[in-house]
């Protein structure tokens, strides 16, 4: 994923209510065996082993950077859910229509705004006018 659709996810993930998510923190409070509110990659491969999936090491290495958003080597709850998100593609229109409104901050929030906007605008802006409408945002999504 591109940094832009790690984002908006997030935000996805961060607006939806405990309902929505059911399951899910106990899936990560199972992974996460410390505590600690944080998965390791050696946590990230037990828990996956406990429930039947056997990845190699470069795969697992692949999904801890797919899903660490922050690039802190770990992986928090909102970013495990975002990822629970993205596989799972539980999209629905209103939860792409929060997470359009609110990207400016979470742009400011996660740090977006420090790297090449210009670049990842491109990528998106599917008619070149300079700006991500709302419609190029669910295409990317």
């Amino acid at each position: 994923m591109n940094k832009l659709k790690k984002i908006a996810i997030r935000v996805i993930a961060e607006s939806l209510s405990e309902d929505e998510i059911a399951g899910l923190k106990e899936m990560f409070l199972m992974i996460d065996t410390d505590n600690n509110g944080q998965i390791t990659l050696e946590e990230l491969k037990k828990g996956l082993e406990r429930v039947g999936a056997n990845l190699k090491e470069s795969e697992l290495l692949w999904l801890m950077e797919a899903v660490d958003v922050d690039n802190s080597g770990t992986i928090d709850y909102g970013e495990f859910i975002a990822a629970m998100l993205h596989l799972n593609k539980i999209q629905t229109e209103d939860h792409l229509y929060a997470a359009f409104t609110y990207f400016d901050q979470a742009c400011e929030k996660y740090g977006i705004l420090d790297s090449n906007i210009d670049d990842i605008i491109r990528k998106v802006d599917k008619d070149n006018d300079g700006r991500i409408d709302y419609s190029e945002f669910t295409a990317m999504m």
